[in-house]
């Protein structure tokens, strides 16, 4: 297996180019941040080269009177957040990692628990380049928000697993960072708080995000997030404490809370499962399965059977989202646990993907809770767009029954 590290749109391009014309399959990858049980569950041993895209790093422009910005995809979020913030802005997504690229966290779909307020990436990208299975610089959407056209192209690449193109630039819309940003924090002994969240999300009042994060055996720690000026924030202080009583301490975004050795802060930005993944001590390959659900499966799902076995648990419960963790990471003990998630979700809309495992787990194991429903539409395009099979992504290559 070999790299190859291009430094400009016209070197991918003849690259790809002559591998389209060798149909020689390669994988692409940003900053690496990704490689997680990329197989498809398949005998055969993926070795495909692999196309990195760290050095497409630059910005295209950035007009922060529109707030819109355009960046090569191998620009970290990180990044792309710094220089955001120059300017009082951001772009509100929640990547996992925070030295992912621009161009892995759109081909995966990324979102986090600034969703519920701020919206997922399909509501920030207003523009997109790519490289398609011919080889042909493929430009949809715009510069500006008024004048994006070809959005259904951007939609298709949004979460493409990058098996029908290479992303090589996004324009995004972006949104001034939150006024005097702020926090209410708790502890709770048992999950009895998802009641109390429920009734909170049906007063639809104005939260940032919610997080909920379990300790030592059925603890959970609980944070809400808000802005705004004063005036404001009393108001939703004081619509939570209606709900939750005086059991919640206020602080500005960013201030360490002793009960929680992790607050999203401005950290949620930048990539938040590395510092929680450090706080649990979690060792490598360990079991890690990320879960998309409706709000309400999430806040009637049976949390309080997985803390009894040692899971450590994430959860965004309006933000739509669910990271379970076990410190294990025998294959046959990790498969059992998956099928135990698998078997508490009530949806079939429900998804699950893996985050960290053993390495001999697969997509496959997911079944159909690991791929958008109908699947078999998106096998087709993918042998449509990518004739000559160079843009090597197992997603496309698993077997499910219809």
């Amino acid at each position: 297996m070999s790299t190859f590290e291009a430094c400009s749109l016209e070197e991918i391009q003849n690259w790809v180019s002559n591998r389209i014309e060798t149909k020689q399959a390669f994988r692409i990858c940003g900053n690496g941040t990704r490689f997680v049980n990329a197989n498809s569950g398949k005998s055969t041993a993926n070795s495909s080269d692999l196309l990195s895209l760290k050095n497409l790093n630059a910005t295209r422009f950035f007009d922060p009177e529109d707030m819109v910005v355009g960046v090569e995809s191998g620009m970290s979020i990180r990044t792309l957040q710094e220089l955001l913030g120059e300017r009082s802005m951001q772009l509100p997504v929640n990547p996992w990692f925070p030295d992912s690229s621009v161009g892995s966290v759109v081909a995966c779909n990324d979102f986090g628990p600034n969703r519920m307020n701020m919206g997922g990436l399909r509501d920030c990208i207003i523009g997109i380049e790519y490289i398609n299975g011919k080889g042909q610089i493929v430009h949809a959407g715009g510069k500006v928000v008024k004048n994006v056209s070809g959005y259904d192209l951007t939609r298709m690449m949004l979460g493409s697993q990058g098996g029908l193109g290479i992303i090589t630039a996004v324009n995004f819309k972006v949104m001034p960072k939150p006024v005097e940003a702020h926090g209410m924090f708790g502890v709770f002994n048992s999950a009895s708080w998802l009641s109390q969240v429920a009734e909170l999300h049906k007063r639809r009042i104005p939260l940032d995000w919610i997080q909920a994060v379990s300790t030592v055996g059925s603890n959970w720690n609980l944070g809400l997030g808000y802005s705004g000026n004063e005036p404001n924030r009393n108001r939703i202080e004081n619509e939570i404490i209606s709900v939750f009583g005086k059991n919640l301490t206020v602080l500005a975004d960013g201030e360490s809370f002793s009960g929680q050795k992790f607050t999203p802060g401005e950290n949620r930005f930048e990539g938040f499962l590395s510092v929680i993944r450090d706080v649990m001590e979690m060792p490598e390959s360990h079991f890690h399965v990320f879960m998309t659900a409706a709000t309400e499966n999430i806040l009637n799902f049976p949390f309080e059977q997985f803390s009894k076995e040692n899971f450590k648990i994430l959860i965004h419960p309006i933000g739509g989202d669910i990271h379970f963790m076990h410190e294990c990471s025998d294959r046959k003990e990790q498969l059992q646990y998956l099928e135990k998630i698998k078997s508490a979700l009530v949806h079939p809309d429900s998804k699950l993907r893996w985050v960290s495992a053993n390495a001999k787990n697969s997509l496959q194991d997911l079944g159909d809770f690991g791929v958008a429903s109908g699947y078999s539409l998106t096998q087709r395009l993918k042998r449509h767009l990518d004739p000559s099979g160079v843009f090597s992504s197992s997603y496309y290559d698993l077997e499910l029954d219809a």
